[in-house]
């Protein structure tokens, strides 16, 4: 049954064909457009570096952005009419939500592996420890999707969770450093690497890409503990809503 209605969901979010060129091609046309005006400064040896990077870094802010196919679809289920039809329905309703939630990850990720292969076939780079990668890319969109979850639960509003999620990833990015590198110090390196749940996924997949496993294992268990813990509240959350 589960797995039948995360297909209704998921061909309910495949309908969205704008949200889809925004969240595939407006990342790409960005990431290409950086690597063309970063290229002519970098060496050749460390052209494989700079891709990986940017590539990176609009994955994640994308995977961000990419929440909106959950925070959406759950105000329509939980909050508008169709929640008179989801009480009266024989399935519990908490099967709704793990459908939703489930299948706006799967087609969230789907975008970002669409990224990595445009990523490996044009500019032909190699990313060390790939399957490591992609696991972390996953953990991220996992943890975007159950955050905007929360939030569309505690505002019951798209628009505004929409605006908490922009603002979320903006003031992240930016204490982050993801675009403006700051002077080095203690506090930068700090924030950089444990500032937000953005910065956590940056630092993990880096920590895959440098071989470093101490690294890897402060990512994950960051990452891990945070989800664990978002899954727990939309659960308790959608409990109060549907009394």
């Amino acid at each position: 049954m589960v797995v039948l209605m995360i297909r209704f969901y998921g061909l309910r979010v495949l309908k969205d064909k704008v949200g889809h060129v925004i969240l595939i091609g407006l990342p790409l046309l960005l990431i290409t457009i950086m690597i063309a005006f970063n290229r002519p400064n970098v060496p050749e040896a460390e052209f494989n570096d700079l891709v990986l990077y940017i590539g990176l870094i609009y994955i994640i802010m994308f995977q961000g952005f990419g929440s909106a196919y959950t925070f959406e679809g759950i105000e329509y289920d939980f909050y508008k009419g169709f929640k008179s039809r989801l009480l009266v329905s024989p399935v519990n309703p908490g099967k709704f939500l793990i459908a939703n939630i489930a299948s706006s990850i799967i087609v969230s990720y789907l975008q970002s592996i669409v990224i990595i292969i445009f990523l490996i076939f044009v500019y032909n780079i190699v990313i060390p420890n790939i399957i490591g990668v992609l696991f972390i890319l996953f953990l991220g969109v996992v943890m975007s999707q159950l955050l905007s979850s929360v939030i569309i639960f505690l505002v019951r509003k798209a628009s505004i969770a929409q605006v908490i999620i922009t603002v979320y990833i903006i003031v992240a990015m930016l204490i982050g450093g993801f675009f403006v590198a700051f002077p080095s110090s203690k506090l930068t390196v700090f924030l950089e690497k444990f500032s937000s749940p953005l910065a956590w996924v940056r630092y993990s997949a880096f920590g895959f890409i440098d071989g470093n496993t101490s690294v890897i294992f402060i990512g994950l268990g960051l990452l891990i503990g945070f989800i664990l813990l978002l899954a727990l509240l939309s659960y308790k959350l959608s409990l109060r809503v549907l009394r």
